[in-house]
This record gives C-alpha cells, sequence and structure tokens, in this order.
C-alpha cells in the first residue's frame, strides 16, 4: 500500500484537502497520486475545488499545468461551463445551487475516465454543502483541491485533514523555502484551547458576536461578545476592553498583522488568543514570532490535522535542488510531520 495513502487511510480520514503554499509546488501531482490510488483500491471517490483548477494552461504564467484525472464512478463538482468541456464522459446528478463565476456547480458521476477542470466555491459553507451531497451519492472519500489564497479548503470545519504541498517555486534558496514551510506547518499545528471551560465560553461568545472578551470570574470565565460591522472592526475594539482580568480574546474572523501588533505594542505579556481554525491567521512570520517571545499563546477551537506534506525541487523557472537533499532536509526540519517527494521516492 502506498505510503501517503496509508498516512490518511489507517487514520481514517475520509476528507482530505490538498493545499499549495503558491503556484508549481506539485499540488495538482498529489491530488492525481491519490486520486490514482483510491481508484486501485475500488473505494469511490469525490473531488472538488475551492477555486478553479485542471486547466490545459495557466491563465497568468501561460504555460501548460497539469491536467486532473477523474477514475470511473467517482463524483465531481464542477461549474458549468467546466461539465461541457470535460473529457471524462459525465452523467449529470444534480445542479447544487452554488454558484461559481464559470456558472453554477453541477455534481456529476463519471461514466469513462478522464481529465477534468474543477470550480467550485471558496467558502467554507459552500464546500461542506458538496461534500455532503457527494457522500450521500456514495462518495467513501473526498479530495478537495486547494490553495494558501483558497485556504477554506484546510479548514476542519470542511476536512478532516490536510497535505500541504511546498517546493522550490515557493523561494530563491532551499533555506528560505523551509523555512516558509516550517512557518507555515507550524501555524496549521496551532493547538486547540485546552481549558474546557475556556472552550466552552468562547463557542458561547462567539454565538452572539464578530469577537469576545473574556474575562476571569469567580467563577471561571465571563464573555463580552462585540457585535461590529465588520469582523475586523469587532477584532480592534476588544483588544480596548483589555484590563487585569483579561483572561482571554476571541476572534471570529482573521487575525492580521495589524490586530498583532496592537497586542504587541501594548502589552508585557500578551493575553491568549483564540481563533476558529489556523485558516484564519493572515500574519507574517516576524510578527508571529513577536508574539510568542513576548510570551504570548495562539490557540483554536479546532485544529487543522496536517497529515502529510509533499515536496516538488524543481521550479519552471529553473531553479532547483537535487531531491534526495530537499527531502532529507525537509523531513528533519518537519519531523513527526511526514514528508513525501512523490516523483523522486516513486521513480
Amino acid at each position: 500500500m502506498d505510503r501517503l495513502y496509508k498516512t490518511l487511510t489507517e487514520q481514517g480520514y475520509k476528507t482530505t484537502s490538498i493545499v499549495g503554499m503558491t503556484k508549481n509546488v506539485g499540488k495538482t501531482v498529489t491530488l492525481n497520486y491519490l486520486v490514482k490510488e483510491f481508484e486501485k483500491s475500488g473505494k469511490k471517490v469525490g473531488l472538488l475545488s475551492a477555486g478553479y483548477d485542471g486547466e490545459r494552461v495557466d491563465r497568468l504564467t501561460l504555460k501548460d499545468k497539469p491536467r486532473i484525472y477523474a477514475p470511473a464512478n467517482a463524483v465531481v463538482a464542477t461549474a458549468e461551463a467546466c461539465f461541457k468541456v470535460a473529457e471524462a464522459r459525465l452523467e449529470y446528478l444534480e445542479a447544487s445551487s452554488v454558484s461559481t463565476p464559470l456558472g453554477e456547480v453541477y455534481l456529476a458521476r463519471v461514466l469513462e475516465p478522464g481529465l477534468v477542470e474543477l470550480a467550485g466555491p471558496a467558502s467554507v459553507s459552500g464546500l461542506r454543502g458538496l461534500i455532503t451531497k457527494m457522500y450521500s451519492y456514495g462518495c467513501e472519500a473526498v479530495l478537495v483541491d486547494g490553495a494558501i489564497n483558497r485556504i477554506a479548503s484546510a479548514s476542519p470545519a470542511v476536512s478532516e485533514s490536510s497535505i500541504l504541498a511546498t517546493g522550490a517555486s515557493l523561494g530563491p534558496t532551499m533555506d528560505d523555502v523551509i523555512k516558509k514551510t516550517i512557518f507555515r506547518c507550524e501555524l496549521f499545528n496551532t493547538p486547540e484551547v485546552e481549558d474546557g471551560q475556556l472552550l466552552d465560553q468562547a463557542l458561547s461568545g462567539l454565538n452572539d458576536g464578530e469577537a469576545v472578551h473574556l474575562s476571569l470570574c469567580s467563577d471561571g470565565y465571563k464573555p463580552d461578545p462585540i457585535r461590529a460591522p465588520l469582523p475586523m472592526q469587532a477584532g480592534s475594539q476588544v483588544i480596548g476592553k483589555c484590563d487585569n482580568n483579561t483572561a482571554a480574546l476571541v476572534f471570529g474572523g482573521a487575525l492580521i498583522d495589524g490586530l498583532i501588533e496592537e497586542l504587541i505594542n501594548n502589552f508585557d505579556k500578551p493575553p491568549i488568543v483564540i481563533v476558529r481554525d489556523a485558516t484564519k491567521l493572515f500574519i507574517s512570520p516576524e510578527n508571529y514570532y513577536r508574539f510568542i517571545n513576548r510570551g504570548g499563546k495562539l490557540r483554536v477551537l479546532k485544529r487543522i490535522n496536517l497529515a502529510a506534506v509533499t515536496l516538488n525541487p524543481t521550479d519552471p523557472a529553473g531553479r532547483g535542488y537535487d531531491p534526495r537533499m530537499f527531502l532529507e532536509k525537509m523531513l528533519e526540519a518537519l519531523k513527526p510531520t511526514p514528508v513525501f517527494d512523490l516523483v523522486y521516492e516513486n521513480a
């Protein structure tokens, strides 16, 4: 049994997102590799994207792209325009009411295997709805194509596990690529809130506001939800409520550099900061480590299960690394996370 496929199936993960850190890092190679493994196992797989992928030519670089393979009996979710040009023979199942720039998303069964283009929603709710429909059509696993700029696919509200694809095109040197990948893995591995009462009050507060100030009280924690037209406005307002009794701050939307900088600049030791999950963390390495070194703690309501990292040691721009050395260095840097070069290791 293939090691990457085994990593997913032995953990019991049914829905997995494949997230690329940038272009040309092997995300589609990883997706196709897993599709072939599910095909060999005889398991019915669902395929969808948090965006648009599988086209012949990259619209930005005008270079050829890897295509997406759909095996017989798979279920695909893709926009109307992509449904019509699929090389695989598709049987229409239903319209989803999910809209994209390429039309409404259709669900279809693959009658004859072939190449497909996948276009789907970037929203958590849209992805979840399509995944639910795929399971109703008998899928035993679902693979979600994504990217860092479409990071909703990695949310634990969407996927039970995620695979991160990284490679030479991410940075000018191997050391730079490794550092950027370590940081992204560190964010993905942000731990959950350990205190059960704190977790309950954080969840309760987010039902009533976009951000929550949690203060210590005689019987635990007191939530003070903040309502605002925009989640980021609520973020600044909740920081302004901090006092000596502050236990934690909960952000329902994105945690950005500006908010982290407010906390770093205004507190000798910042309060605990809680976000829904690591897809809400849009902070630079510099501010992240400044916050941690100041004694700050980041926590999530639900943790991403980072199942593995896959590597592409080559870059279409011409830069590339020795695949064995790249793999060995990444294995050492990211342990205990499993790391694979699916081309080099299966050559």
